[in-house]
């Protein structure tokens, strides 16, 4: 037995409570002084955790914020990017969600080819609020004005490093770290039924899928314990060192197609159909499947929802305002590796 591993996260993560510290010391290592900071409207009013951020800057100062909204509108990153030039930024602090990070990291970019410096993008130091995992992937979603979901995939745009500081997500509501979490265990799962070997990322996804059933449970019952959110940070970092693969799999990919035409969050997806995509996969992946039921004590589609339902989280399309006719559309344009009747079969078992 062979195969290649390409370790595709960032070089550099940090961690624990606290470590928003090492902010300053990343940023003077890549001789970055004006920031453009990419955020979201709500940690904005956060005023005391904007300025934990400003503070752990160092020597570097803010130049300008920028606000990104859900799904990352490019008309919002455009907007971005015109002002930080106009701003004269020489690097990016990302604070947020998966959807300031991934507009944070498709500024970097073209701001460098702008400038000329096609060799790589802006230094880019990424601190999540959520499990989305976002910061640790070279690829970036966002909405064009029709509401359509698209991706940039680029090895410039991976963020340089990444600060997981339990402390700065307290304002993040329970239920989006949660869904989130979830999100941290569709990547899981996915790794971990994706096409080909990947032992490394084998032990790592089932560790994470492990820690994940222990930890966001007691997330829920103490939303305010720093420690446990911490493991939640470990374990949605473990879950996701096969980042295309994980976010090319089949819930994910179902997901984006319903979650910005109809204004559904990225977790949310993932608890909408992950526990559907597991049951599809069942007769076709036995010996993986097998695993996966080892890790989480149970037949893992069961496992899962009754975690999602546990977590009080969604589990119905419905309640989202679309039905058979919108699904339908959607395993439709979709089709090609699918079937098409497939892709609705899974969509109308989350209905």
């Amino acid at each position: 037995m062979k195969g290649l591993f390409t370790y595709s996260n960032p070089r550099v993560i940090h961690w624990g409570a606290g470590s928003v510290s090492a902010l300053g010391p990343e940023l003077e290592r890549f001789k970055a002084r004006r920031i453009v900071l990419i955020t979201t409207r709500s940690l904005v009013a956060e005023e005391r955790l904007i300025s934990v951020v400003q503070r752990a800057l160092g020597d570097a100062r803010v130049a300008m914020t920028a606000v990104i909204g859900q799904h990352a509108p490019m008309a919002q990153v455009d907007a971005a990017i015109h002002q930080a030039a106009e701003a004269e930024v020489d690097g990016v602090v990302s604070f947020g969600g998966g959807s300031p990070i991934d507009g944070a990291k498709m500024l970097a970019v073209k701001l460098a080819d702008r400038d000329g410096h096609a060799a790589r993008g802006l230094p880019h130091i990424a601190v999540p609020t959520t499990l989305s995992a976002a910061e640790l992937a070279a690829g970036a979603g966002y909405t064009d004005d029709a509401g359509n979901k698209a991706g940039m995939r680029d090895a410039r745009l991976l963020p340089d490093a990444v600060v997981y500081d339990a402390d700065l997500t307290l304002a993040t509501p329970i239920d989006l770290w949660l869904s989130t979490g979830i999100r941290a265990l569709d990547h899981a799962v996915e790794g971990f039924l994706a096409e080909g070997t990947h032992a490394f990322n084998d032990v790592m996804a089932l560790d994470a899928i492990r820690r994940l059933f222990d930890s966001l449970p007691r997330a829920k019952a103490a939303p305010g314990d720093i420690s446990v959110r911490t493991e939640n940070q470990l374990a949605a970092w473990f879950s996701f060192t096969l980042p295309a693969q994980s976010a090319g799999g089949l819930s994910h990919v179902m997901g984006k197609q319903i979650g910005a035409r109809y204004g559904i969050p990225h977790g949310v997806t993932s608890c909408l159909l992950l526990p559907h995509v597991i049951r599809y996969f069942q007769g076709r992946m036995p010996d993986r499947i097998a695993l996966l039921s080892a890790a989480t004590g149970h037949d893992p589609a069961a496992r899962v929802q009754g975690l999602i339902e546990s977590l009080e989280l969604p589990q119905h399309i419905a309640a989202f305002g679309i039905g058979e006719p919108e699904l339908r559309i959607a395993a439709g344009e979709l089709a090609g590796k699918y079937p098409a009747g497939d892709l609705l079969e899974i969509y109308m078992a989350a209905l």
